[in-house]
Protein backbone atom coordinates (compact mmCIF):
# COMPACT_ATOMS: atom_id res chain seq x y z
CA UNK A 1 0.00 0.00 0.00
CA UNK A 2 1.29 3.69 0.86
CA UNK A 3 3.44 3.53 3.17
CA UNK A 4 4.30 1.80 6.13
CA UNK A 5 3.89 2.51 9.80
CA UNK A 6 5.04 0.94 12.78
CA UNK A 7 3.73 0.35 16.05
CA UNK A 8 0.70 -1.28 16.09
CA UNK A 9 -0.95 0.06 18.78
CA UNK A 10 -0.82 3.72 17.64
CA UNK A 11 -1.74 3.01 14.18
CA UNK A 12 -4.40 0.37 15.18
CA UNK A 13 -5.95 3.18 17.06
CA UNK A 14 -5.41 5.63 14.37
CA UNK A 15 -6.91 3.87 11.88
CA UNK A 16 -10.01 3.34 14.53
CA UNK A 17 -10.03 7.31 14.41
CA UNK A 18 -10.25 7.44 10.81
CA UNK A 19 -12.86 5.16 10.30
CA UNK A 20 -14.89 6.63 12.68
CA UNK A 21 -14.46 10.38 11.40
CA UNK A 22 -15.54 9.32 8.29
CA UNK A 23 -18.64 7.43 9.37
CA UNK A 24 -19.79 10.01 11.25
CA UNK A 25 -19.71 12.54 8.29
CA UNK A 26 -21.45 9.97 6.10
CA UNK A 27 -24.14 9.11 9.31
CA UNK A 28 -24.78 13.43 9.42
CA UNK A 29 -25.21 13.14 5.46
CA UNK A 30 -27.27 10.46 5.84
CA UNK A 31 -29.64 12.13 8.25
CA UNK A 32 -30.16 14.93 6.31
CA UNK A 33 -31.29 12.95 3.79
CA UNK A 34 -28.66 13.33 1.00
CA UNK A 35 -28.33 9.39 -0.93
CA UNK A 36 -25.55 7.77 -0.75
CA UNK A 37 -24.45 9.04 -4.07
CA UNK A 38 -24.33 12.71 -3.37
CA UNK A 39 -22.76 11.84 0.11
CA UNK A 40 -19.73 10.58 -2.36
CA UNK A 41 -19.69 13.29 -3.90
CA UNK A 42 -19.55 15.57 -1.56
CA UNK A 43 -16.95 13.98 0.41
CA UNK A 44 -14.77 14.15 -2.67
CA UNK A 45 -14.59 17.64 -2.70
CA UNK A 46 -14.19 18.30 0.71
CA UNK A 47 -11.46 15.41 0.62
CA UNK A 48 -10.05 17.47 -2.65
CA UNK A 49 -10.07 20.69 -0.60
CA UNK A 50 -8.51 19.65 2.21
CA UNK A 51 -5.43 17.18 0.64
CA UNK A 52 -5.17 20.39 -1.57
CA UNK A 53 -4.54 22.67 1.38
CA UNK A 54 -2.33 20.29 2.95
CA UNK A 55 -0.29 20.02 -0.07
CA UNK A 56 0.02 24.08 -0.73
CA UNK A 57 1.45 23.70 3.16
CA UNK A 58 4.09 21.11 2.51
CA UNK A 59 5.12 23.55 -0.62
CA UNK A 60 5.22 26.61 1.07
CA UNK A 61 7.13 25.07 4.34
CA UNK A 62 9.64 23.85 1.64
CA UNK A 63 10.03 27.07 -0.07
CA UNK A 64 10.29 29.01 3.18
CA UNK A 65 13.10 26.14 4.03
CA UNK A 66 15.01 26.82 0.97
CA UNK A 67 14.31 30.39 1.22
CA UNK A 68 12.48 30.61 -2.27
CA UNK A 69 8.71 32.71 -3.12
CA UNK A 70 5.65 30.70 -3.22
CA UNK A 71 2.42 32.08 -3.87
CA UNK A 72 -0.42 29.52 -3.13
CA UNK A 73 -3.07 28.85 -5.48
CA UNK A 74 -5.95 29.01 -2.87
CA UNK A 75 -5.07 31.57 -0.57
CA UNK A 76 -6.21 33.75 1.78
CA UNK A 77 -9.74 33.16 3.16
CA UNK A 78 -9.98 30.92 0.21
CA UNK A 79 -7.92 27.95 1.82
CA UNK A 80 -9.57 25.13 3.56
CA UNK A 81 -7.55 25.92 6.74
CA UNK A 82 -8.93 29.68 7.29
CA UNK A 83 -12.60 29.07 6.03
CA UNK A 84 -13.01 25.70 7.93
CA UNK A 85 -12.49 27.40 11.05
CA UNK A 86 -15.62 28.90 11.26
CA UNK A 87 -17.73 25.64 12.78
CA UNK A 88 -18.37 28.00 15.56
CA UNK A 89 -20.22 30.34 13.16
CA UNK A 90 -22.18 27.39 10.91
CA UNK A 91 -25.08 29.47 8.67
CA UNK A 92 -21.86 32.36 8.16
CA UNK A 93 -19.72 29.33 7.26
CA UNK A 94 -22.33 27.51 4.48
CA UNK A 95 -22.81 31.72 3.04
CA UNK A 96 -19.10 31.42 2.58
CA UNK A 97 -18.84 28.54 0.61
CA UNK A 98 -21.74 28.97 -1.39
CA UNK A 99 -20.99 32.33 -2.50
CA UNK A 100 -17.50 33.41 -2.28
CA UNK A 101 -15.81 30.43 -2.25
CA UNK A 102 -18.00 28.47 -5.01
CA UNK A 103 -17.44 31.45 -7.25
CA UNK A 104 -13.99 31.87 -6.89
CA UNK A 105 -13.05 28.17 -7.27
CA UNK A 106 -15.20 28.68 -10.51
CA UNK A 107 -13.13 31.42 -11.98
CA UNK A 108 -9.88 30.46 -11.19
CA UNK A 109 -7.13 31.36 -13.70
CA UNK A 110 -3.99 29.23 -14.40
CA UNK A 111 -3.33 25.68 -15.99
CA UNK A 112 -2.87 22.06 -13.98
CA UNK A 113 -4.37 22.93 -10.65
CA UNK A 114 -6.17 25.53 -11.47
CA UNK A 115 -7.82 24.59 -14.52
CA UNK A 116 -8.79 20.95 -12.36
CA UNK A 117 -10.07 22.79 -9.31
CA UNK A 118 -12.18 25.09 -12.24
CA UNK A 119 -13.45 22.19 -13.97
CA UNK A 120 -14.31 19.98 -10.50
CA UNK A 121 -16.65 23.05 -9.17
CA UNK A 122 -17.95 24.00 -12.20
CA UNK A 123 -19.90 20.48 -11.94
CA UNK A 124 -19.88 19.26 -8.87
CA UNK A 125 -22.48 20.42 -5.81
CA UNK A 126 -22.85 20.93 -2.07
CA UNK A 127 -25.24 19.03 -1.04
CA UNK A 128 -25.54 20.27 2.51
CA UNK A 129 -28.19 22.86 3.26
CA UNK A 130 -28.31 23.16 7.30
CA UNK A 131 -25.18 24.99 7.94
CA UNK A 132 -24.78 23.33 11.56
CA UNK A 133 -25.07 19.57 9.39
CA UNK A 134 -22.56 21.26 7.25
CA UNK A 135 -20.37 22.44 9.98
CA UNK A 136 -20.07 19.11 12.13
CA UNK A 137 -19.28 16.96 8.39
CA UNK A 138 -16.19 19.85 7.95
CA UNK A 139 -15.08 19.27 11.36
CA UNK A 140 -14.91 15.45 11.01
CA UNK A 141 -12.83 16.24 7.70
CA UNK A 142 -10.69 18.39 9.79
CA UNK A 143 -9.91 15.05 12.04
CA UNK A 144 -7.80 13.55 8.65
CA UNK A 145 -4.30 14.26 8.29
CA UNK A 146 -3.38 13.68 4.01
CA UNK A 147 -0.14 14.01 5.04
CA UNK A 148 -0.02 11.03 6.98
CA UNK A 149 0.51 8.14 6.15
CA UNK A 150 -1.85 5.97 7.80
CA UNK A 151 -4.44 8.28 7.33
CA UNK A 152 -3.64 7.73 3.79
CA UNK A 153 -3.89 4.18 3.67
CA UNK A 154 -6.78 4.00 5.65
CA UNK A 155 -9.13 7.06 3.67
CA UNK A 156 -7.92 4.63 0.08
CA UNK A 157 -9.32 1.93 1.58
CA UNK A 158 -12.95 3.35 3.03
CA UNK A 159 -13.47 5.69 -0.25
CA UNK A 160 -12.90 2.39 -2.64
CA UNK A 161 -15.35 1.09 -0.15
CA UNK A 162 -17.80 4.09 -0.51
CA UNK A 163 -17.17 3.24 -4.41
CA UNK A 164 -18.04 0.49 -4.44
CA UNK A 165 -21.25 0.48 -2.72
CA UNK A 166 -22.94 3.47 -4.70
CA UNK A 167 -21.83 1.62 -7.48
CA UNK A 168 -23.53 -1.07 -6.39
CA UNK A 169 -26.41 1.22 -5.63
CA UNK A 170 -26.75 2.49 -9.29
CA UNK A 171 -25.64 0.32 -11.42
CA UNK A 172 -23.30 1.84 -14.36
CA UNK A 173 -22.90 4.77 -12.12
CA UNK A 174 -19.00 6.05 -11.24
CA UNK A 175 -17.23 5.03 -14.85
CA UNK A 176 -19.99 2.96 -16.05
CA UNK A 177 -18.78 -0.33 -14.38
CA UNK A 178 -16.75 -0.57 -11.42
CA UNK A 179 -13.77 -2.35 -11.96
CA UNK A 180 -12.90 -4.25 -9.02
CA UNK A 181 -9.41 -4.00 -7.14
CA UNK A 182 -8.13 -7.34 -7.73
CA UNK A 183 -9.03 -7.54 -11.31
CA UNK A 184 -6.98 -4.63 -11.62
CA UNK A 185 -4.14 -5.97 -9.54
CA UNK A 186 -3.81 -8.85 -11.61
CA UNK A 187 -3.78 -6.82 -15.05
CA UNK A 188 -1.14 -4.52 -13.92
CA UNK A 189 1.00 -7.36 -12.67
CA UNK A 190 0.54 -8.69 -16.37
CA UNK A 191 1.82 -4.95 -17.69
CA UNK A 192 4.24 -4.43 -15.31
CA UNK A 193 4.32 -0.47 -15.23
CA UNK A 194 7.58 0.94 -14.70
CA UNK A 195 9.46 3.91 -13.75
CA UNK A 196 9.68 5.62 -16.67
CA UNK A 197 6.85 4.68 -18.04
CA UNK A 198 3.83 7.16 -19.58
CA UNK A 199 0.53 5.56 -18.41
CA UNK A 200 -2.92 6.15 -19.92
CA UNK A 201 -6.47 5.04 -18.93
CA UNK A 202 -8.80 6.65 -21.93
CA UNK A 203 -12.15 5.87 -19.75
CA UNK A 204 -10.22 6.20 -15.72
CA UNK A 205 -13.41 6.71 -14.24
CA UNK A 206 -12.72 6.39 -10.45
CA UNK A 207 -8.88 5.65 -11.13
CA UNK A 208 -8.42 2.13 -10.20
CA UNK A 209 -5.80 1.39 -13.26
CA UNK A 210 -3.73 4.43 -12.41
CA UNK A 211 -3.52 4.21 -8.74
CA UNK A 212 -2.88 0.52 -8.90
CA UNK A 213 -0.01 1.50 -11.83
CA UNK A 214 1.29 3.74 -9.08
CA UNK A 215 1.56 1.55 -6.08
CA UNK A 216 3.10 -0.92 -8.21
CA UNK A 217 5.73 1.13 -9.23
CA UNK A 218 6.18 2.27 -5.93
CA UNK A 219 6.51 -1.41 -4.71
CA UNK A 220 8.72 -2.50 -7.35
CA UNK A 221 11.71 0.46 -8.25
CA UNK A 222 13.05 0.23 -5.26
CA UNK A 223 14.37 4.22 -3.62
CA UNK A 224 12.57 6.60 -5.45
CA UNK A 225 15.04 9.77 -5.84
CA UNK A 226 13.66 13.26 -5.86
CA UNK A 227 13.74 13.37 -9.84
CA UNK A 228 11.83 10.29 -9.76
CA UNK A 229 8.76 11.42 -7.15
CA UNK A 230 8.84 14.41 -9.81
CA UNK A 231 8.37 12.08 -12.81
CA UNK A 232 6.47 9.97 -11.14
CA UNK A 233 4.02 12.72 -10.05
CA UNK A 234 3.75 14.50 -13.61
CA UNK A 235 4.74 12.80 -16.39
CA UNK A 236 3.60 9.45 -15.24
CA UNK A 237 -0.26 9.23 -15.62
CA UNK A 238 -2.57 10.13 -17.99
CA UNK A 239 -6.68 9.82 -18.68
CA UNK A 240 -9.64 11.30 -19.75
CA UNK A 241 -13.02 10.67 -18.52
CA UNK A 242 -16.48 12.21 -20.06
CA UNK A 243 -18.61 12.10 -16.71
CA UNK A 244 -17.98 15.16 -14.09
CA UNK A 245 -18.16 13.72 -11.26
CA UNK A 246 -16.34 10.69 -11.99
CA UNK A 247 -13.91 13.08 -12.67
CA UNK A 248 -14.04 14.65 -9.37
CA UNK A 249 -13.44 10.91 -7.84
CA UNK A 250 -11.01 10.16 -10.08
CA UNK A 251 -9.17 12.55 -9.40
CA UNK A 252 -8.92 12.45 -5.76
CA UNK A 253 -8.65 8.94 -6.06
CA UNK A 254 -4.78 9.83 -7.27
CA UNK A 255 -4.54 12.44 -4.59
CA UNK A 256 -5.26 9.39 -1.95
CA UNK A 257 -2.03 7.73 -3.74
CA UNK A 258 0.01 10.60 -3.14
CA UNK A 259 -0.42 11.64 -7.05
CA UNK A 260 -1.12 15.34 -7.31
CA UNK A 261 -0.27 15.93 -11.20
CA UNK A 262 -1.52 13.49 -12.78
CA UNK A 263 -2.78 15.03 -16.71
CA UNK A 264 -6.80 14.05 -16.18
CA UNK A 265 -8.86 15.48 -18.69
CA UNK A 266 -12.53 15.53 -18.65
CA UNK A 267 -13.72 15.05 -22.27
CA UNK A 268 -15.29 12.59 -24.46
CA UNK A 269 -12.75 10.55 -25.35
CA UNK A 270 -14.18 8.74 -28.70
CA UNK A 271 -15.28 12.55 -29.69
CA UNK A 272 -11.37 13.88 -29.49
CA UNK A 273 -9.68 10.71 -31.35
CA UNK A 274 -7.18 11.12 -33.90
CA UNK A 275 -6.00 8.13 -35.85
CA UNK A 276 -1.98 9.18 -36.30
CA UNK A 277 -0.75 9.92 -32.95
CA UNK A 278 3.11 11.15 -33.34
CA UNK A 279 5.06 9.07 -31.64
CA UNK A 280 6.07 11.08 -29.08
CA UNK A 281 2.78 11.75 -27.50
CA UNK A 282 1.81 7.62 -27.14
CA UNK A 283 1.78 5.83 -24.15
CA UNK A 284 3.91 2.88 -23.01
CA UNK A 285 0.99 1.30 -20.64
CA UNK A 286 -2.77 1.65 -21.28
CA UNK A 287 -5.22 -0.22 -19.08
CA UNK A 288 -8.64 0.21 -19.87
CA UNK A 289 -11.86 -1.09 -18.54
CA UNK A 290 -13.88 1.01 -21.54
CA UNK A 291 -17.77 1.22 -21.74
CA UNK A 292 -19.76 -1.17 -23.67
CA UNK A 293 -22.96 -1.77 -25.13
CA UNK A 294 -23.41 2.17 -26.47
CA UNK A 295 -23.51 3.34 -29.76
CA UNK A 296 -22.21 6.61 -31.52
CA UNK A 297 -23.60 8.40 -34.44
CA UNK A 298 -21.72 8.23 -37.50
CA UNK A 299 -21.17 12.19 -37.97
CA UNK A 300 -18.62 11.58 -34.81
CA UNK A 301 -16.88 8.42 -36.13
CA UNK A 302 -14.85 10.23 -39.44
CA UNK A 303 -11.62 10.09 -37.06
CA UNK A 304 -11.92 6.56 -37.14
CA UNK A 305 -9.83 4.31 -39.38
CA UNK A 306 -12.25 1.53 -39.36
CA UNK A 307 -16.23 3.09 -38.52
CA UNK A 308 -18.69 1.28 -36.27
CA UNK A 309 -20.83 2.67 -34.15
CA UNK A 310 -20.03 -0.20 -31.53
CA UNK A 311 -18.32 2.45 -28.32
CA UNK A 312 -16.21 -0.64 -27.69
CA UNK A 313 -14.29 -1.73 -30.83
CA UNK A 314 -14.20 2.24 -30.99
CA UNK A 315 -12.32 2.59 -27.54
CA UNK A 316 -9.95 -0.31 -28.99
CA UNK A 317 -8.98 1.59 -32.11
CA UNK A 318 -8.12 4.19 -29.85
CA UNK A 319 -5.86 2.32 -27.70
CA UNK A 320 -3.91 0.63 -30.80
CA UNK A 321 -3.72 4.27 -32.30
CA UNK A 322 -1.91 5.58 -29.02
CA UNK A 323 0.22 2.35 -27.65
CA UNK A 324 4.02 3.10 -28.45
CA UNK A 325 6.80 0.91 -29.54
CA UNK A 326 7.45 -1.52 -26.84
CA UNK A 327 4.30 -0.42 -24.84
CA UNK A 328 2.07 -2.80 -23.37
CA UNK A 329 -1.96 -2.93 -23.00
CA UNK A 330 -4.23 -4.67 -21.00
CA UNK A 331 -8.18 -3.84 -21.91
CA UNK A 332 -11.34 -6.14 -21.10
CA UNK A 333 -13.60 -6.52 -23.66
CA UNK A 334 -17.05 -8.39 -23.71
CA UNK A 335 -16.73 -11.07 -26.14
CA UNK A 336 -19.40 -10.23 -28.48
CA UNK A 337 -16.02 -8.03 -29.79
CA UNK A 338 -14.00 -11.56 -30.10
CA UNK A 339 -16.30 -13.14 -32.66
CA UNK A 340 -18.63 -10.37 -34.34
CA UNK A 341 -17.83 -9.64 -38.08
CA UNK A 342 -18.06 -6.78 -40.29
CA UNK A 343 -15.89 -4.08 -38.22
CA UNK A 344 -15.16 -6.15 -35.35
CA UNK A 345 -13.35 -8.48 -37.49
CA UNK A 346 -11.35 -5.58 -39.15
CA UNK A 347 -10.03 -4.24 -35.88
CA UNK A 348 -9.39 -7.54 -34.46
CA UNK A 349 -7.46 -8.22 -37.89
CA UNK A 350 -5.24 -5.20 -37.40
CA UNK A 351 -5.08 -6.09 -34.01
CA UNK A 352 -3.54 -9.44 -34.48
CA UNK A 353 -1.35 -8.60 -37.56
CA UNK A 354 0.43 -5.08 -36.42
CA UNK A 355 0.58 -5.88 -32.53
CA UNK A 356 1.53 -9.09 -30.13
CA UNK A 357 -1.53 -10.06 -28.84
CA UNK A 358 0.37 -12.61 -26.32
CA UNK A 359 -2.48 -13.45 -24.04
CA UNK A 360 -6.61 -13.70 -24.08
CA UNK A 361 -7.93 -14.23 -20.06
CA UNK A 362 -11.11 -15.00 -20.31
CA UNK A 363 -13.86 -13.96 -17.27
CA UNK A 364 -16.76 -15.89 -16.00
CA UNK A 365 -19.83 -14.58 -16.42
CA UNK A 366 -20.97 -12.72 -13.50
CA UNK A 367 -17.39 -11.33 -12.61
CA UNK A 368 -19.01 -7.80 -13.04
CA UNK A 369 -22.36 -8.25 -10.90
CA UNK A 370 -23.92 -6.07 -10.12
CA UNK A 371 -23.43 -4.11 -12.48
CA UNK A 372 -23.76 -6.49 -15.86
CA UNK A 373 -23.68 -9.97 -16.44
CA UNK A 374 -22.29 -9.96 -19.54
CA UNK A 375 -19.57 -11.90 -20.25
CA UNK A 376 -16.12 -10.74 -20.51
CA UNK A 377 -12.15 -11.09 -21.09
CA UNK A 378 -9.25 -9.88 -21.01
CA UNK A 379 -6.51 -8.84 -24.10
CA UNK A 380 -3.28 -8.07 -23.76
CA UNK A 381 -1.26 -7.09 -26.48
CA UNK A 382 1.96 -4.94 -27.27
CA UNK A 383 3.56 -3.07 -29.85
CA UNK A 384 6.85 -4.40 -29.50
CA UNK A 385 9.95 -2.80 -30.72
CA UNK A 386 11.42 -5.21 -33.03
CA UNK A 387 8.24 -5.33 -34.94
CA UNK A 388 7.04 -8.39 -34.41
CA UNK A 389 3.14 -9.51 -34.12
CA UNK A 390 1.43 -12.10 -32.96
CA UNK A 391 2.78 -15.72 -33.41
CA UNK A 392 0.47 -17.29 -31.05
CA UNK A 393 -2.00 -16.53 -28.21
CA UNK A 394 -2.58 -17.95 -24.94
CA UNK A 395 -5.77 -18.69 -23.38
CA UNK A 396 -7.08 -18.87 -19.75
CA UNK A 397 -10.00 -19.95 -18.88
CA UNK A 398 -10.66 -18.34 -15.53
CA UNK A 399 -13.76 -19.64 -13.68
CA UNK A 400 -13.12 -18.71 -10.65
CA UNK A 401 -12.05 -15.49 -9.52
CA UNK A 402 -12.01 -15.77 -5.74
CA UNK A 403 -15.75 -14.32 -5.57
CA UNK A 404 -19.62 -15.81 -6.06
CA UNK A 405 -20.90 -15.06 -9.29
CA UNK A 406 -23.75 -13.37 -7.54
CA UNK A 407 -24.63 -9.61 -7.20
CA UNK A 408 -23.45 -10.13 -3.12
CA UNK A 409 -19.74 -11.27 -5.01
CA UNK A 410 -18.82 -12.70 -1.45
CA UNK A 411 -15.13 -14.36 -1.46
CA UNK A 412 -15.37 -17.90 -1.85
CA UNK A 413 -12.05 -20.78 -1.80
CA UNK A 414 -10.53 -21.43 -5.00
CA UNK A 415 -9.41 -18.55 -6.83
CA UNK A 416 -7.54 -18.79 -9.68
CA UNK A 417 -6.24 -15.35 -10.60
CA UNK A 418 -3.06 -16.91 -8.72
CA UNK A 419 -2.87 -19.60 -11.03
CA UNK A 420 -3.19 -17.71 -14.57
CA UNK A 421 -0.34 -14.93 -13.04
CA UNK A 422 2.18 -18.03 -12.51
CA UNK A 423 1.24 -19.57 -16.17
CA UNK A 424 0.90 -16.42 -18.39
CA UNK A 425 4.43 -15.58 -19.18
CA UNK A 426 5.64 -19.09 -19.78
CA UNK A 427 2.88 -19.79 -20.98
CA UNK A 428 2.31 -22.96 -19.40
CA UNK A 429 -0.66 -25.23 -21.49
CA UNK A 430 -3.22 -27.34 -19.19
CA UNK A 431 -7.01 -28.25 -18.52
CA UNK A 432 -8.04 -24.63 -18.43
CA UNK A 433 -4.74 -22.98 -20.95
CA UNK A 434 -4.07 -23.29 -23.95
CA UNK A 435 -2.35 -22.15 -27.41
CA UNK A 436 -3.93 -21.33 -30.63
CA UNK A 437 -1.72 -20.37 -33.79
CA UNK A 438 -2.36 -17.48 -35.79
CA UNK A 439 -2.91 -18.97 -38.92
CA UNK A 440 -5.60 -20.63 -36.81
CA UNK A 441 -6.83 -17.91 -35.96
CA UNK A 442 -7.01 -16.64 -39.48
CA UNK A 443 -8.70 -19.45 -40.52
CA UNK A 444 -11.32 -18.66 -38.54
CA UNK A 445 -11.82 -15.02 -40.01
CA UNK A 446 -9.95 -13.69 -36.81
CA UNK A 447 -12.17 -14.68 -34.56
CA UNK A 448 -10.59 -14.53 -31.03
CA UNK A 449 -13.44 -15.91 -28.63
CA UNK A 450 -12.06 -18.51 -26.07
CA UNK A 451 -12.34 -21.99 -27.29
CA UNK A 452 -11.01 -24.76 -24.14
CA UNK A 453 -9.87 -27.55 -26.27
CA UNK A 454 -9.59 -29.70 -23.38
CA UNK A 455 -12.87 -29.50 -21.83
CA UNK A 456 -16.72 -30.29 -23.16
CA UNK A 457 -19.82 -28.73 -22.15
CA UNK A 458 -20.71 -30.29 -18.90
CA UNK A 459 -24.45 -28.09 -18.98
CA UNK A 460 -25.52 -30.70 -15.73
CA UNK A 461 -22.69 -28.63 -13.59
CA UNK A 462 -22.53 -25.30 -15.27
CA UNK A 463 -23.64 -22.57 -13.40
CA UNK A 464 -26.66 -21.10 -14.97
CA UNK A 465 -24.94 -17.57 -15.86
CA UNK A 466 -23.15 -19.17 -17.45
CA UNK A 467 -25.35 -21.06 -18.93
CA UNK A 468 -27.22 -18.46 -20.15
CA UNK A 469 -24.43 -16.38 -21.38
CA UNK A 470 -23.26 -19.27 -23.57
CA UNK A 471 -26.59 -18.78 -24.83
CA UNK A 472 -26.74 -15.38 -25.58
CA UNK A 473 -23.29 -15.52 -26.95
CA UNK A 474 -24.14 -18.50 -29.34
CA UNK A 475 -27.58 -16.37 -30.33
CA UNK A 476 -25.28 -13.44 -31.07
CA UNK A 477 -22.71 -15.44 -33.30
CA UNK A 478 -26.00 -16.50 -35.48
CA UNK A 479 -27.54 -13.28 -35.65
CA UNK A 480 -23.95 -11.83 -37.26
CA UNK A 481 -23.78 -14.65 -39.82
CA UNK A 482 -27.17 -14.68 -40.51
CA UNK A 483 -26.05 -10.40 -41.21
CA UNK A 484 -23.14 -11.20 -42.94
CA UNK A 485 -25.20 -13.76 -45.33
CA UNK A 486 -28.32 -11.33 -45.64
CA UNK A 487 -25.35 -9.12 -47.05
CA UNK A 488 -23.35 -11.44 -49.04
CA UNK A 489 -26.78 -11.88 -51.18
CA UNK A 490 -27.40 -7.92 -51.17
CA UNK A 491 -30.05 -7.89 -48.95
CA UNK A 492 -32.40 -10.22 -50.67
CA UNK A 493 -32.86 -13.05 -48.15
Amino acid sequence: MIGTTTGNGTVDHRRQEVQQAVKNACDQLNSDGVTPRDYVEQLAWLFFLKAFDEIEQRREDEAAFEEKPYTRLLNGEFQWSEWSKKTDRPDEMLEFVNGRLWGHLQNLEGDGAAERIKRIFSSVKNHSRRGASFARVVQQINRLHFSDDTDVIVLSEIYEDLLKRVAGDSAGYAGEFYTQRHLIRAMVQVVRPKMGDRIYDPCFGTAGFLAESAEYIRQHHGVLSGGDLEWLNDETFFGVENKPLTYLLGTMNMLLHLIEGARLEQANTLEIHASNVPEKHRYSVILANPPYGGKMAKELQTNFTIKSGSTEILFLQHIMANLAKGGRAGVIVPEGVLFRGGPDAKVRERLLTEFDVHTVLSLPAGCFLPYTAVKTSIVFFDRRMDGKTTESVWYYDLKNDGFELQSTRRPIPGEQISDFLSKWETRIQGNNSWLVTVKELQERNWDLLPKNPNTTDDYEHRPALELIQGIKIREERIVVLLGELEESFGGKL
